[in-house]
């Protein structure tokens, strides 16, 4: 196998909220340009063209369409469609794509508009209980209406139970990433939130409340890769790909195989991590801002100690010192995260992606953290059974 660095040289996106109407295809041309404009080439340069298309908008072809609208003629073209993690084995095939010497530089993007998703749930639950306005009107209904929301709360009640956390303490989650959500030009949300506004919030599925949870939005995002020959020729600083890891649970919620799996700790995350980790020959303290992909926030306290930051139950302790805050042990979503950047589920990898880049390059303005040089990406489809952890690390 042919070993080549690949590096993320360029992104592009859109304010994650509402574009009723926009078709996927206008909103994916809108972030490609943007990003191959970010990277430094021209369209003629696109060897790759990965996407992540929501199957129940689209009829598929939607990179055949985006090529047809740009007049390229991509070498490799795929769609990929895994739930939350799809983004994430996107940006893994074009870099394998790549590694394996068949292309030089690949976009991958995705687009979609679950805000168009009719709600299944009463227009009067998803009122902001701030400005009074239906910012939400479909904002969990993807996740409540099915009913995937059950097998996270019941994760959240078991995670109190075992460990003593309390409803306060999943809302200072909320708090937290509401906050860097204030100061990310693209979140959906910046109105600052409290702790007794998160437990005021109506309750979907105790111990989840409103505010609580992610919103299902619009959103489109894009990220360009390229070989480290191309890479260092576009840019002084690149964001390479220093690893994966990618563990996929046999089960689709919470276990069903047998009764002894843990409800708050995800195999497939712990794995995951474990396998980025030893890829790129480093630790869990070697991190130094993570991307983590936690739809409601009981997941925003499992999740930290899952990746190997923290030992089970000390995330309780770490929310009331700051330690996942800006200038803290491990500064945790810095843009908001899911919940409050907002969730177009096929696209979030890619904004978990752009925040990190920017991060590493030193891009990211007030919410910048000091220094930071290696990045964690982890993204989840299913209920925390499907996962990936990408490793990122600054070019000198």
């Amino acid at each position: 196998m042919i070993s080549r660095g690949v590096a993320i040289v360029g992104y592009g996106c859109i304010k994650v909220g509402k574009y009723p109407d926009e078709s996927e295809a206008n909103l994916a041309s809108d972030v490609v340009t943007l990003a191959i404009e970010n990277a430094g080439i021209t369209k003629e340069d696109i060897e790759g063209l990965i996407t992540t298309p929501n199957l129940q908008n689209t009829f598929g072809l939607q990179a055949s369409l985006l090529a047809e609208y740009l007049r390229i003629s991509p070498k490799s073209m795929a769609e990929i469609n895994n739930g939350g993690v799809a983004a994430g084995l996107a940006i893994k095939y074009a870099m394998n794509e790549i590694k394996l010497g068949y292309i030089d530089i690949a976009v991958c993007y995705g687009a979609e508009r679950q805000h168009s998703l009719k709600p299944r749930l009463s227009p009067e639950l998803f009122r902001d209980p701030l400005a009074g306005s239906e910012f939400l009107d479909p904002t969990v209904q993807p996740f409540v209406g099915p009913g995937i929301i059950w097998a996270y709360a019941c994760s959240g009640q078991r995670y109190m139970y075992e460990f003593g956390a309390t409803e306060e303490h999943f809302a200072m989650a909320s708090v937290r990433n509401r906050k860097n959500a204030v100061k990310n030009p693209w979140a959906a949300f910046k109105t600052p939130i409290t702790v007794d506004d998160v437990m005021n919030s109506p309750v979907l599925c105790s111990p989840i409340k409103l505010l609580d949870s992610c919103a299902a939005l619009d959103g489109a995002a894009a990220v360009v890769l390229a070989s480290e020959e191309k890479a260092r020729q576009l840019t002084k600083t690149p964001v390479f790909i220093k690893s994966v890891g990618e563990h996929h649970d046999n089960s689709c919620g919470v276990p069903t195989d047998r009764c002894d799996k843990s409800l708050t700790t995800f195999i497939a995350a712990k794995k995951a991590a474990r396998d980025a980790y030893r890829r790129a020959k480093i630790q869990p303290k070697d991190v130094d801002v993570a991307e983590v992909y936690a739809p409601f926030s009981p997941q925003e306290l499992i999740l930290p100690e899952d990746l190997g930051w923290f030992e089970k139950g000390e995330m309780i302790k770490s929310l009331e010192d700051g330690s996942t805050e800006i200038g803290g042990k491990i500064p945790i979503n810095t843009d908001g995260g899911v919940l409050s950047r907002g969730h177009p589920a096929m696209v979030t990898p890619f904004y978990e992606a752009i925040n990190l880049v920017r991060q590493l390059k030193g891009e990211a303005g007030s919410l910048q953290v000091e220094g930071a040089e290696i990045g964690l990406l982890h993204c989840e489809g299913g209920a925390i059974n499907n996962c990936m952890v990408f490793i990122f690390q600054r070019g000198n």
